[in-house]
């Protein structure tokens, strides 16, 4: 009787052991995904001028080092939309995020 009662019990502790062990890993997993630690490649904005034309307003636009030129308002540069276009200052939106991009004066632009 002795014999049966270990070895049951044995086993038992066995089994939560690694129960406990697993539940633990998937734990350590989901902390860890969490961390907020961001991967994520942001992206590098620079204005570069605006004007008006009697065909529409432009804003000249850099991104991640691709030269865009002068693109009218309403269009894209990449996945950013051109929303509004004033002297020295332009309106972008990504997906109902709007960014605002301020033209430097030019001793500070380097």
């Amino acid at each position: 009787m002795f014999g049966c009662y270990f070895i049951c019990s044995y086993y038992f502790i066995r089994s939560y052991r690694i129960i406990l062990v697993f539940v633990s890993l998937i734990l350590l997993a989901s902390t860890t995904a969490s961390a907020g630690i961001s991967t994520k490649k942001q992206d590098i904005l620079k204005l570069i001028g605006t004007t008006y034309a009697h065909n529409g307003k432009f804003a000249w636009i850099e991104l991640n080092g691709k030269d865009f030129g002068w693109t009218r308002e309403g269009s894209n540069v990449g996945k950013y939309r051109i929303v509004m276009v004033e002297m020295g200052k332009v309106k972008l939106e990504l997906f109902g995020r709007i960014v605002e991009l301020k033209l430097l004066p030019e001793d500070t632009n380097e």
